[in-house]
């Protein structure tokens, strides 16, 4: 019985994909392949990115936000060739070069068979830096609701510590402003969903007052607007 050989190198005896023995299989095929430029939004103000027709906050820094946008586009345009298992994709770096385009190194590892093999490339990064909508509704000074914080006999520096120690991400990223007064403190949520989310963790725990009313009604687009204020008593 014939033996099993590479049609490359020769080797017998070996596991074989495509009759080649899984190193010469990784030298002479082309295991994945990259789209020629990768594409993005992300806010140039919170690094929020933009997702299937909306912003999403994900990221702390731009280059965990870039990393981010790179690994997800890869996954839906790269092309893995089928006999790869095990594979993992990273970013390891960005930069800009003289020319003003951006790019970013991009490592692949995996295996063929029992063979691991690891690829570099260079992709070009085509990003557009804008201003998502919380953002922009900050610097506009809007705002669908305010939380008044106060004192039910006087208001302490340890009644707004106990208060702001159940600030979460959404609740610090969804406050457009802050005034401080001799009662108290308003916060103004550009969301008021956040707000009420945050108010019912509070009384989930705490014993506050909650009242909750409404001021600068309008009519737009023929429904009822207003915004929400709710006042805290602890």
């Amino acid at each position: 019985m014939p033996k099993k050989f590479c049609i490359v190198c020769g080797r017998e005896d070996v596991e074989l994909i495509d009759r080649m023995c899984p190193s010469c299989y990784i030298k002479t095929k082309r295991l994945v392949e990259f789209p020629p430029v990768i594409l993005g939004k992300i806010c140039k103000i919170c690094n929020a990115e933009w997702i299937d027709g909306k912003w999403v906050r994900l990221a702390e820094t731009e280059y965990d936000a870039v990393r981010d946008v790179v690994l997800r586009y890869l996954a839906k345009e790269m092309i893995i060739d089928r006999n790869v298992k095990d594979y993992r994709i990273d970013m390891i770096k960005k930069w800009k070069e003289r020319g003003g385009r951006s790019f970013a190194e991009i490592v692949v590892e995996g295996k063929v068979g029992n063979q691991a093999f690891r690829l570099k490339k260079k992709v070009e990064l085509r990003l557009t830096y804008s201003i998502c909508d919380d953002c922009l509704k900050r610097k506009s000074g809007y705002y669908e609701a305010i939380i008044q914080l106060r004192g039910r006999k006087e208001f302490s520096e340890e009644k707004r510590a106990l208060f702001e120690s159940f600030f979460t991400n959404e609740t610090v990223h969804s406050i457009s402003d802050v005034k401080i007064s001799r009662d108290g403190i308003d916060y103004y949520f550009i969301n008021k969903t956040a707000a009420k989310r945050l108010i019912s963790t509070i009384t989930s725990i705490v014993n506050a007052e909650i009242t909750e009313s409404y001021e600068n009604e309008t009519i737009k687009n023929g429904k009822r607007e207003a915004k929400l204020v709710i006042s805290v008593r602890i």
